[in-house]
């Protein structure tokens, strides 16, 4: 039987990587004659600068930049001399991974170094930037980028305001995008979006990731009025409706700024991209099924996530899609997934630290589980293992 193994990461458990090899050793063990391939999946969210620089031939590269909230750190980033292309992931630098539970700000934290990173390319001689948003710490619209990109914010009178965090922006009466510009003169920027969420409104930035990000029941009217009248700003100085955008609210609404900003910016879907990059879709066709995998798979799954893009996929080619997940939504609806299957991994209740520590040996038991399903006999191997 060949099965394909297409995982994503584990949030602070596991990178998709391993979480595949897990997966791997336990059809093997089950069958040491299973024609088994993994690939670690990337939509636009971490791991996608690992993915395209090996796609791209770049050089990894570091630099100094800011963190979401204000503190030096060193960012990596990929960069090829001879296409000029530089690769970057706005995790890195703007990353929720980045803080600790405690530090959730998104009323403080901003995405200044990612756009840093950005001029580093530039300062390179970069002609092209895969700009990969997800994962982000971040609900500023993208405001720090621009910032940290030349844009100028003005007040109703046009004099300069000084914007350090996300409620400064209600001073804004407009931006000037002139010297951002000339920065990025014949610059080609091509975003890739982990998720269709617009900018604003009921399946916004706000309603939909404002919580992980640190927003209060309470606050969320208040983050909605201030991105509204972000989208205003934007909608202005760039002659489009940005409220219109697909995917202009991930990341807090980063794509929605690039797209503003400068005329040469392309947004594409992420997990669709790379994995036409990794020739997915070629590779559906000779497999008996495929196995993918998430921290959490619930409604905001199908919003463009990888672990979704995988399993429509797959069903456009008639093949079962199952899926693993450490926590399934509630949310989540069976009657309108694309997946033939889902399985959370922890058997029975425990703490998300012990359950975190123990993702890897639950994935490797259940995926040999699900292959001897799969071939329609029972397992000889036991319930020993799984938590």
């Amino acid at each position: 039987m060949k099965v394909l193994i297409v995982p994503n990461p584990f949030k602070n458990a596991l990178s998709a990587e391993a979480a595949g090899q897990a997966m791997k050793e336990g059809i093997l063990a089950y069958d040491p004659n299973a024609e088994v391939e993994m690939i670690p999946m990337a939509d636009g969210g971490d791991g996608s600068l690992k993915l395209l620089i090996e796609s791209f031939g770049a050089d990894l590269m570091s630099s100094a930049v800011l963190d979401p909230l204000g503190r030096k750190i060193h960012a990596q980033w990929g960069f090829n001399l001879e296409t000029r292309t530089a690769i970057i992931e706005l995790a890195e630098a703007s990353g929720i991974r980045l803080l600790k539970s405690n530090e959730l700000d998104p009323f403080k934290a901003h995405t200044f170094g990612t756009g840093e990173l950005i001029n580093e390319a530039l300062a390179k001689g970069a002609q092209t930037i895969y700009l990969t948003v997800g994962g982000s710490a971040t609900l500023d619209g993208g405001f720090g980028i621009l910032k940290a990109l030349g844009t100028d914010f003005l007040d109703k009178s046009g004099h300069a305001v000084a914007v350090r965090q996300l409620a400064d922006l209600s001073l804004v009466a407009a931006l000037n995008f002139d010297r951002l510009r000339r920065n990025l003169h014949q610059v080609n920027i091509e975003v890739l979006v982990d998720v269709e969420n617009a900018l604003c409104g009921n399946e916004g930035a706000v309603r939909i990731y404002g919580p992980q990000k640190g927003v209060q029941p309470h606050q969320i009217q208040v983050f909605e009025n201030i991105i509204q009248h972000w989208g205003n700003l934007l909608t202005a100085a760039s002659n489009q409706n940005i409220f219109e955008l697909v995917g202009g609210g991930a990341s807090g609404g980063v794509p929605a700024a690039m797209a503003a900003c400068h005329t040469q910016v392309t947004l594409h879907p992420g997990a669709s991209f790379l994995m036409e990059l990794i020739k997915i879709p070629e590779k559906l066709l000779d497999v008996d099924f495929v196995l993918t995998c998430e921290g959490k798979i619930d409604s905001q799954t199908s919003y463009g996530k990888g672990p979704g893009v995988i399993a429509k996929l797959a069903h456009d080619q008639k093949v079962a899609c199952i899926g693993l997940c450490g926590q399934l939504g509630d949310d989540y609806d069976s009657k309108i997934s694309f997946f033939y299957a889902i399985f959370p991994i922890n058997k029975k209740l425990l703490s998300p630290e012990l359950a975190m520590e123990q993702t890897a040996s639950n994935l490797r038991y259940l995926a040999g589980q699900i292959y001897a399903l799969m071939l329609l006999k029972p397992p000889e191997v036991g319930d020993e293992g799984i938590t």
